[in-house]
């Protein structure tokens, strides 16, 4: 956010494709039907959270599930802005 307190509309854009999920047998499901991603977040020492998305419908659901199951993941960069000009940009680790 600018300096100022201003709000700035900002485009993000997510390309959800529907990858489904694999099991914790090794079994895959519900490809070209939905979308789950993992958080960064546990829930406790074997479960995570994680947000699907469904082919038929326009819903964002959070979920706690099981570790072992295969979810796709979202690589986010952080952006760092300028205080003095308002600029933001790439984080640089």
């Amino acid at each position: 956010m600018p300096a100022n307190g201003d709000t700035t509309n900002r485009e993000v854009t997510f390309t959800a494709l529907p990858g489904g999920n694999r099991n914790n047998n090794g079994t895959f499901n519900n490809i070209g039907n939905n979308g789950n991603w993992w958080s960064a977040t546990e829930n406790n020492a074997t479960n995570a959270w994680n947000r699907n998305m469904n082919y038929n419908n326009s819903n964002v659901n959070r979920n706690n599930n099981n570790k072992e199951l295969g979810f796709s993941v979202r690589c986010v960069r952080d952006l760092k802005e300028n205080t003095a000009t308002g600029i933001i940009s790439l984080w640089l680790l």
